[in-house]
């Protein structure tokens, strides 16, 4: 039998942490140190739940992105849907392997923050709560404006479709009770959307007329190329949500196969449905010539803020069924509210879970990542950025429909930007840590250096960026103002506060010394100049240089960084690869400036290709050093 010496001294330890806590004992004198541990959200969500959240911030869109969209793209409505659903698929590929790879809450602001840093992991936040801001905001108006079928029968409604101001009340009254729905849980938010979307387009297949839709199209005159071009990128509001997957993806049951799972029924949902209802759309609503402002159509006018319901009730008036046009107006009206309804509540969860991600990355303070002690939710979040979201709408009181357009466009400005980032973080994970686990990889890749290429998201990033600078430099309804005003606000709310944590503005990611050394607790060996630069990041202090190097004139990065381009290509084929780039750079911006541009004479989608193959290119290479 062995014995067991209970000593009777008092225990000592050391001081403790800010994450630990005194508690007193059972006995008098006792004292025991309990750590707290970061509250964690529960894993309760299995792929159809992710689907059906995910669809309900996705397929909604189209519910005011099809008005706006048609404004712009006339008779090929359908076309820039389709071509901003290719871009979309791209996307959410992108998305699957980066989601299933890190499942945490953040989307494309943890990508950049895993692959590059965290201050660009949280402008690229920043910007996200743009973009889920402006979904809340929009889904909420344009519920209201379906509303309106019912204005007939209750005098309530038809003061708030005539009157903004009751609109703007009606919609921040709505955004309120989701917030509060929010703060019950998630299990709450409804899984209708799915079901009540495909009834909708149902009911409007018998409105399908082919040949009409063919006569609508006027290739170059209605719309003008630069004109077609603006509505592709306008269309990615259709497709803005699929980051609530990724933000979702802590609360997942089993990251690794149910995030792929669900981008995948999304994908095929939502391109079904943004194909066939803007068709529809066409084939009830031709194009038309107007004196005073040329060609245009009815369904980015008049039924602009409510088109889904205008489809129907002239639809189905044109083809003598006045008594089906009024209840499927109202039937049709009623399912849209409610579908909006979900896609405000959609962009509530996506906003909350984004604001919890960047305050357990200390981007933001720690208010907006605390859990409500019974629901087990980012209450704080939910309830500070919902309120922002019912400032946002306040505008309308003086712009009224106008407000369309420009959230419109803060709002495809803030997606793009966010959609890019995560095309080139998930292509810079690749190399950075090529060891990490992915359960998925996106098809089409390429043997590159240490790992691959994945050539989806090297055409994602290109073209998303191309949609991004179109839409900067077309400026429309000033959202450009909106947007760059949004990130001078992010960064010197940034600076304040890091200055008050008296933390540093910038990290860089650091390499840390071999686990041999680290266990062995040696001192580190000074490593030379150039292989302090790794993986883009910049090994820390403990790497000095020696002795004899101390004295030497210190070089710029890009010095540097261009000393081991040469070294790694040679100076014959470095020059090559630099003029070839300067070439296509010079003809891509040539062609821009040039009457020969479809798209009109003047900078605006050239510096999207170059920037960001610039980008690409720079990271491809500087992963390709470390073979």
């Amino acid at each position: 039998m062995d014995l067991v010496w209970i000593s009777t001294y008092p225990l000592t330890s050391g001081s403790m942490s800010h994450d630990s806590v005194a508690r007193r004992g059972r006995r008098p004198g006792d004292l025991r140190v309990v750590v707290r541990r970061a509250a964690k959200l529960p894993r309760t969500l299995g792929a159809p739940s992710l689907f059906a959240a995910c669809y309900g911030n996705v397929g909604s869109s189209i519910y005011y992105a099809l008005g706006v969209t048609a404004a712009f793209a006339l008779g090929l409505t359908p076309l820039a849907l389709i071509l901003a659903g290719a871009i979309f698929v791209t996307t959410a590929l992108n998305y699957a392997e980066g989601t299933a790879a890190l499942p945490h809450a953040g989307g494309s602001s943890s990508f950049a923050r895993r692959a590059f840093n965290g201050p660009i992991g949280f402008l690229v936040g920043w910007v996200q709560l743009l973009n889920y801001t402006a979904t809340v905001s929009i889904s909420a108006y344009f519920a209201i404006s379906y509303l309106g079928v019912f204005g007939k029968y209750i005098p309530l409604i038809e003061t708030m479709k005539e009157q903004n101001e009751w609109h703007v009340v009606a919609t921040i009254v709505l955004i309120a009770a989701l917030i509060a729905l929010n703060v019950v849980g998630i299990q709450e938010s409804s899984v209708l959307n799915l079901v009540l979307a495909f009834v909708d387009l149902i009911t409007q297949l018998l409105l399908l007329n082919i040949q009409k839709v063919i006569q609508n199209i006027h290739l170059g005159v209605a719309p003008t190329w630069g004109n077609f071009l603006a509505s592709v990128s306008i269309a990615m509001v259709s497709y803005t949500g699929i980051e609530t997957i990724s933000n979702l993806s802590e609360e997942a049951k089993n990251p690794g196969k149910s995030v792929p799972r669900a981008t995948f029924w999304v994908i095929a949902a939502v391109l079904f449905v943004s194909a066939f209802l803007p068709t529809i759309g066409v084939s009830v609503f031709p194009v038309f010539f107007d004196h005073q402002v040329g060609y245009t159509t009815l369904l980015g006018t008049t039924y602009k803020a409510d088109p889904v319901s205008g489809i129907v009730n002239v639809g189905f008036t044109q083809i003598h069924l006045a008594t089906l046009a009024f209840w499927a107006t109202i039937w049709v009206g009623f399912l849209a509210f409610t579908i909006l309804v979900i896609a405000t509540n959609a962009g509530l969860i996506g906003i909350s879970r984004l604001g919890y991600s960047l305050a357990g990355a200390d981007s933001l303070p720690r208010v907006f990542g605390s859990l409500h002690p019974k629901f087990k939710t980012p209450y704080m979040s939910i309830m500070i950025f919902g309120l922002a979201a019912a400032l946002l709408v306040l505008p309308g009181i003086v712009l009224g429909s106008k407000e369309i357009d420009l959230m419109s466009a803060v709002y495809s400005l803030a997606a793009t930007f966010a959609f890019c980032s995560a095309h080139l973080s998930v292509m810079r994970l690749r190399f950075v840590e090529p060891d990490l686990y992915r359960p998925y990889r996106m098809p089409g890749n390429i043997k590159f250096g240490r790992d691959s290429i994945p050539i989806l998201s090297l055409v994602g990033a290109i073209a998303i960026g191309t949609v991004f600078t179109q839409l900067m430099f077309q400026n429309i309804s000033n959202s450009t103002y909106i947007y760059l005003g949004w990130l001078v606000l992010g960064v010197i709310s940034f600076v304040l506060y890091r200055n008050h944590r008296k933390e540093p503005l910038w990290e860089p990611l650091e390499e840390p010394p071999p686990p041999d050394r680290e266990v062995e607790h040696l001192p580190p060996e000074p490593l030379p100049r150039a292989a302090r630069y790794k993986h883009g990041r910049r090994v820390p202090g403990h790497a000095a240089l020696p002795l004899r190097e101390r004295h030497l004139p210190k070089r710029r990065g890009w010095r540097l960084e261009a000393e081991l381009f040469f070294a790694r290509h040679g100076n014959v084929r470095g020059m090559l690869i630099v003029m070839v780039f300067a070439a296509v750079s010079g003809l891509a911006v040539g062609v821009d400036l040039s009457t020969y541009d479809p798209f009109g004479t003047g900078i605006g989608w050239s510096p999207g290709i170059v920037v960001t193959t610039l980008i690409a290119a720079y990271l491809l290479n500087r992963s390709h050093q470390e073979t």
